[in-house]
């Protein structure tokens, strides 16, 4: 499991670094060739609404986890048929 705090982030650098760190998780998942699941900390009061669209659209399984103080996005590198 990879984890990225973003948490010091706010929209738009959020989805950025967002991407940025999916980037970068793909290109080492495509050398391993292993599944990775990677775990995203957002802070409670951000707008992962951009986020959730980009993962629905490149049919990624996905959750998030509420916590008291913070939220998890967990996403898992595995896409649809498509």
């Amino acid at each position: 499991m990879v984890k990225f705090d973003l948490t010091h982030y706010q929209c738009p650098q959020l989805f950025v670094q967002f991407r940025y760190q999916l980037k970068i998780a793909l290109q080492e998942n495509t050398q391993n060739g292993n599944t990775v699941e990677i775990v995203y900390l957002v802070s409670v009061d951000s707008d992962i609404n951009d986020i959730e669209r980009y993962l629905k659209f490149h049919q990624y399984t996905y959750q998030i986890v509420s916590k008291a103080d913070k939220n998890e996005l967990i996403v898992s590198l595995i896409r649809g048929n498509n």
